[in-house]
């Protein structure tokens, strides 16, 4: 939300262009998209009152508010003269030269503009909000009649406003349209202001993208993907511990999925998300064909079990590192036999084994499990280059690509003795991925030790959307949010060890940060962790457990590669003397029990 100052004096012109910003949230009502699915998500139009705000020099004023899908409702103060024309301006970007709204905004960045008769008597008035052309798509996802159309905002314009009837802090309210939504359920702050403020971003930016009961790709579309699905799930996992839009976003996807390889993938990833953050397995057995159908195992190879695909890699095109060294620019690209393709091929088969176990069905699930083995032997053998330590985009290219090796170690394909060559080609690669890479970048640098990289997480939330690599881009997409479930899964360390938290890893990855606090919630109740260096407090829920993991700010990643030293390290717990592993650096402390402990590693401390 961007700040701005409040409302300064008000010119005396006959008629006025007023402004606002929409500040407290004053009431609700809930509406249900109607598919004929097993499951039906309501969108909540909630109404937010607005502020005054300012006035720019040109008098030309700005209302400002957080990016949100929905409408204005008008109530001009009496007198009010009929057959007033009232122009309505929403968009999401500024002019930078006069300060209003850009009318003619770059990509796909939205603007819309609108016209209002004022009428005899009448006090109250919505905007009529036309569909856009590309939304008459029969892809394009609707919101629910009761509603209406709705459109994506930050900032509104309103211009010819007569001087006896200016509008004041009560007259305008924004309706905000989005799925039930938890707002004290997840909280997170630490030493870094600006991951603070990303924090902020993205999780406004996943309640926001809510607005239709499914998950969808931004305002441009508004179509459901399966890759934009999987990390708007997580992240909306990591605010609030509501599955119903994930969980309706597969049934959809399943019945209407889209074109690239690695999205098919998605959907078994969605699967087993909802599996392990709920433990209900109910979404996965009632559609366990079709996600096995999305495993594409017709097209192995009958030497090794590899893939044989062209993949999206990355999108958009611009964004993919150079791939196979650049030589194909099409939707989708080679080699055949590639490293991107089978990295995701490996890791959804140890997924659907998991569901596959859950579901009783253990022939499969013993299937799976050996197709993965074979994967994993096969990959490290075809794709890895010994002379450079890494890996080649795919059989035949010679080119190293970021992509080729972030996905293989952000999916545990890299052995041990190779993670560290791989993890600094990754780190040195730096933001080569766009905002859907990003999510697989951050984990694949958290998962092999580097979380002093947590600086690319802020920063390039906001970077990513640079227009130089997207012409078309949106404001408003909320696969770009990865850095919420990122600072959930990694920061803070939160994660299920056992399907729906019945127990739960709390393993903070800090890297460079003094202190990090925060909420994070699960089905079975919030967890709550608070570190500063050496000291590590956690709430546990009733009916848990937690394996503890406290970060040991002096090791080095080397030690991420040494084996497990299980002699007990110097730890108190509630002041108490207790005995520890010593994993990878880090002091474990296996089945805390419920309530709120602090672990203490201050050599001081325990002495």
């Amino acid at each position: 939300m961007e700040k701005v100052k409040k409302s300064e004096n008000s010119r005396k012109n006959s008629n006025v262009t007023q402004q606002f910003e929409y500040k407290r949230r004053s009431g609700s009502k809930c509406f249900y998209n109607k598919f004929s699915f097993t499951r039906c998500v309501g969108v909540i139009c909630e109404a937010s009152t607005s502020v005054l705000s300012r006035y720019l020099g040109n008098s030309i004023p700005t209302c400002v508010c957080c990016e949100a899908s929905g409408g204005d409702r008008l109530s001009p103060p009496p007198p009010v003269p009929a057959n007033v024309t009232l122009t309505i301006r929403l968009g999401e970007k500024l002019d930078a030269k006069t300060g209003a709204i850009d009318r003619k905004p770059y990509g796909s960045v939205n603007y819309r503009q609108l016209s209002l008769v004022t009428r005899s008597g009448q006090s109250l008035y919505r905007l009529q909000i036309p569909p856009k052309p590309q939304h008459n798509n029969t892809k394009a996802v609707r919101t629910p009649p009761e509603i209406g159309e709705i459109t994506v905002f930050r900032y509104t314009e309103i211009d010819n406003a007569p001087a006896p009837a200016k509008l004041t802090a009560g007259s305008l309210y924004q309706l905000w349209v989005h799925t039930a939504f938890n707002d004290t359920s997840s909280a997170f702050s630490s030493s870094d202001e600006t991951l603070n403020a990303v924090w902020g971003l993205c999780k406004h930016t996943v309640k926001a993208a809510t607005a239709f009961g499914v998950y969808i790709d931004g305002e441009r579309e508004r179509i459901p993907y399966e890759a934009d699905g999987y990390i708007n799930q997580l992240s909306h996992l990591a605010c609030d511990a509501n599955p119903e839009v994930g969980r309706y976003t597969v049934e959809y996807l399943l019945a209407h999925p889209t074109w690239p390889t690695e999205w098919s993938f998605h959907m078994p990833m969605m699967a087993a998300a909802d599996y392990w953050f709920t433990g209900d397995i109910t979404l996965s057995a009632n559609n366990y064909e079709a996600l096995k159908k999305k495993l594409l195992m017709e097209k192995a190879r009958a030497t090794d079990g590899l893939l044989r695909s062209v993949g999206i890699v990355d999108w958009p095109i611009s964004e993919r590192d150079n791939y196979n060294d650049g030589v194909d620019t099409r939707n989708q690209i080679g080699p055949e036999i590639n490293t991107v393709v089978n990295a995701f091929y490996y890791h959804v088969l140890n997924k659907m084994a998991d569901i596959a176990h859950a579901t009783n069905r253990e022939v499969d699930a013993r299937l799976f499990t050996s197709k993965a083995r074979q994967i994993y032997a096969a990959f490290n053998t075809v794709f890895f280059d010994p002379t450079r330590g890494i890996y080649i985009d795919g059989e035949g290219s010679t080119h190293t690509s970021l992509h080729a090796n972030m996905f293989p170690l952000a999916f545990d394909l890299v052995p041990p003795t190779r993670q560290n060559a791989v993890a600094d080609f990754v780190q040195s690669r730096g933001m080569a991925c766009s905002v859907y890479g990003a999510q697989y970048l951050l984990e694949s640098l958290f998962k092999s030790g580097r979380d002093n990289m947590i600086a690319l997480g802020s920063t390039m939330t906001l970077e990513a959307w640079d227009r130089k690599y997207k012409p078309n881009l949106t404001w408003n997409h909320a696969w770009g949010a990865s850095p919420a479930n990122i600072i959930s899964r990694y920061v803070l360390g939160v994660r299920p060890l056992k399907p729906g938290f019945k127990k739960i890893l709390i393993a903070p990855q800090p890297g460079a940060l003094t202190e990090v606090r925060g909420v994070v919630p699960t089905v079975v109740g919030p967890v709550a962790v608070n570190y500063q260096i050496g000291v590590l407090e956690v709430e546990i829920p009733e009916g848990t457990t937690a394996r503890v993991v406290v970060p040991n700010k002096n090791k080095s990643i080397t030690t991420r590669q040494q084996p497990q030293h299980r002699y007990p390290p110097q730890i108190l717990i509630n002041g108490v003397k207790a005995t520890g592993v010593l994993v990878n650096g880090d002091v474990v402390v296996d089945d805390v029990g419920p309530g709120k402990s602090v672990l203490d590693i201050r050599p001081k401390s325990v002495l």
